[in-house]
């Protein structure tokens, strides 16, 4: 007998908490967006910024 394959999210983002789920749909409703589209929205805004490469011209 084969094995279960293990489920993978339809959308290709990893999973999301209870909280982060009710918070997409509603920016997803408030903006006409998809749940998805307003997941990938909200963990992009939350995400550390990336710090700028310095070029090097100047040191103070």
């Amino acid at each position: 007998m084969a094995k279960k394959k293990s489920r993978q999210t339809a959308s290709g983002i990893a999973a999301a908490s209870r909280a982060e789920i009710q918070e997409a749909a509603y920016f997803a409703r408030k903006c006409g967006l998809t749940r998805d589209e307003a997941l990938q929205l909200i963990r992009e805004a939350h995400a550390p910024a990336a710090k700028p490469a310095e070029s090097g011209k100047r040191r103070h």
